[in-house]
Formats: C-alpha cells, structure tokens, sequence
C-alpha cells in the first residue's frame, strides 16, 4: 500500500469519525459536563473508555463485514434492543425535559466511574454498529480500504484520533457553550430527547419495513406518516411544558421582594443595608431547584433577613430587561450582591449552594 494511499485512507476516516462524532448526544455531552465541572481527568478517563468500545466495534466491523451473510440474523436481533434501549433512552430525557429537571439527572450511570460509565453508554450506542459496518462496506468497496493488517491499523488509529479531536473540541470549545447554556437544562433535554426519538423511530421503521417488505413507494409514504406524527408529538409535548411561578417568600428561607432594581437600591441605601438581586427567569429549572432546594433553608432567611434587602426580578420582565442593560446577563439564575452605597461587590451565575450565600452575606458585611 503506497504512501499516498495509506495518507488518502487516513485523512477520509479520520473525517468520517470526526464529523460523525461532533453532533450533540450521550457520549459528547458528558465529556462536556465533566469539563464544565473541572473535572478532566473524568473527562480523559471517559473519553478513553468510548474510544476503547468504539475501536472494538471497528475492529468486529472490519471483520464481520466479510461475513454478514452469516451474521443476518445475530445483527437483527442487536438492532431489535439497540432500538429498544434508545427509545427507553429517549423516553427518560423527553420526561425529564417535560417535568423541567436538570441536565445532570437524565445522564446515565453518572454515579459510577467515568471509565466504567464511558464503557457502558459506548456499548450502548445504537449508531456505532451499523455506522462502522456501513462505512467500511462503502470504503471497501471504493478500494479506499484494503484487506490488509497495515490498512486495518491506519483506518483504526483514524478513526480514534478523529473522535478523540470531537472529545477535546466538546471538552474545551464545549466547555465554553455548555458554559453558557448549563442553566438552559430544558433546552438540552429536548434536544437530545428528540434526537434520541428520532433515531429510535427511525430504527424501528427500518426494522418494520424489512418484515413487511415494503416497496419504495410504501416506504416513502410510510415515512410521510411518521414524521407527521414525529411533528405532532413534539409540538404536544413542547406545548405542555409546565411554566412554573417562583416561590419568592417561605415562612424559613430568603424573602424576595418584587420591586425595580432602581428601587431596591434605593431601599439599601436608606437602611444601610447591602442589596441582594436573585435574577431568575419562569422557564429556568435551575431557578426552581435553588427556589426548592437552597433559598428556603432557615439559616440562610436567619442571615439574609434581617441584614440584607432581598429582591428578585424576572430576567423577562420590563424590569429585568433594564437590569440586563445594566449589569449583562448570561446565565440564570444570576446572583447579584451590591453593597449599601450600590457599587457592585460580586455576581455568581447558575446554581449557588447555601454555603456559599452564607460566605457571600459575611462578606457584605466586612
């Protein structure tokens, strides 16, 4: 094999697998979610563990590709639970997006190892099979791919280092977008709900039309059927998404007045008291987990209280929409902290622990 030729095979799988690797799912995403954490070293560990599966399946491809004859039937019944196991897939991120939870509930095997949860989630990707099988049949039979050891290497170190470069661009580059839509849960979820559906249904309809057999004419009008029903689901769903109304008050935690920033800065300043903002918005989950889960705990209304004005403003509204030509907004919830004079002391952006607004009305005070 000439060197040119070895070059012309590496540049078309590297290309195939780093292209095939850069639109949203499971295993990209959770790359993303570790950086966006700092954690890299989980980031590295489950980007090696699905790299490791998908050299696997590459490998079993290149191999079982000279022998689907035989393996019909085995490959059938892979495609039955790939696509059942997407569809369940699907049916948790579309609920989780329905029922506004965070990003991090709906990815799976989040508690265990990256290593471990790269594996599985690699091994459960309903694309890796059929698209590797697929695309060494077609480079096979162009003569880009030969049946040779050396080949089989080139094609495989390819194919790892074009998905490793997708990893590092959704780790670093994807750190920086999750970054500004960590708070946007809802919108994730959809997303990768509804690629997830369209996938599984695909699937499913390819498996339906090869029972029944069914002519291109039947197929085509089939496949009209189902994206008006794809539509009509997705529209349902997107419709019924609860918009919920923050709970601002509660007998324990932070009470929020709902006032103008121009007035609440002016209500600090007559009673010498530093500013609290909690700029939050109805569609945000995230406002709702800290509204549920942090802005209620007594000892942060026992320190808030009675030394702080406390005012939340809906980013939406006519007043929040003055605060963000103020002071630019890019994630929700923002927490600003002003002092009793006005001048800005901090901002934190997303989900903020009661640990931390403790830290921060201390501060205030100094």
């Amino acid at each position: 094999m000439s060197m040119l030729k070895q070059l012309k095979l590496f540049w078309v799988a590297f290309s195939i697998s780093f292209v095939g690797a850069l639109p949203i799912g499971i295993l990209n995403t959770n790359v993303a979610n570790f950086a966006l954490n700092g954690d890299f070293a989980g980031a590295a560990w489950f980007g090696f563990a699905a790299i490791l599966v998908e050299v696997v399946i590459v490998r079993i491809a290149l191999v079982a590709i000279e022998h689907l004859v035989r393996l019909k039937k085995l490959f059938k019944i892979l495609s039955i639970v790939f696509c059942i196991v997407i569809l369940m897939l699907a049916y948790k991120t579309l609920e989780a997006a329905f029922r506004m939870r965070n990003f991090q509930d709906v990815l799976p095997f989040a508690g265990i190892h990256p290593f471990y949860s790269g594996l599985l989630l690699s091994l459960l990707n309903p694309l890796h099979l059929p698209f590797w099988m697929g695309w060494t049949a077609v480079l096979k039979s162009r003569k880009v791919l030969n049946n040779d050891a050396a080949a089989y290497n080139i094609f495989i170190v390819a194919i790892s280092t074009g998905t490793l470069l997708s990893f590092t661009i959704y780790a670093l580059t994807g750190n920086y977008l999750m970054d500004i839509l960590k708070t946007q849960h809802n919108l994730i979820n959809w997303v990768l709900g509804l690629t997830l559906l369209m996938t599984g249904l695909v699937q499913a309809y390819k498996l339906i039309a090869a029972q029944m057999q069914l002519n291109k004419n039947q197929m085509k009008k089939s496949a009209q059927i189902l994206l008006v029903f794809l539509v009509t689901l997705v529209i349902s769903l997107a419709s019924c998404t609860p918009r919920y109304k923050p709970r601002l008050s509660s007998q324990q935690g932070i009470n929020f007045k709902t006032i103008s920033l121009a007035d609440a800065q002016a209500l600090a300043k007559a009673e010498n008291k530093p500013l609290f903002v909690f700029a939050h918005a109805s569609w945000c989950p995230t406002c709702k987990q800290m509204e549920q889960e942090v802005l209620i705990k007594q000892e942060l209304g026992e320190a808030y209280n009675p030394n702080v004005v406390n005012v939340a403003i809906d980013i939406d509204s006519r007043d929040g929409k003055k605060l963000k030509e103020q002071y630019p907004i890019r994630a929700t919830p923002t927490l600003f902290f002003f002092y009793a004079d006005g001048s800005p002391a901090k901002k934190l952006e997303g989900f903020t622990t009661a640990d931390v607004l403790l830290a921060e009305e201390e501060e205030l005070k100094k």
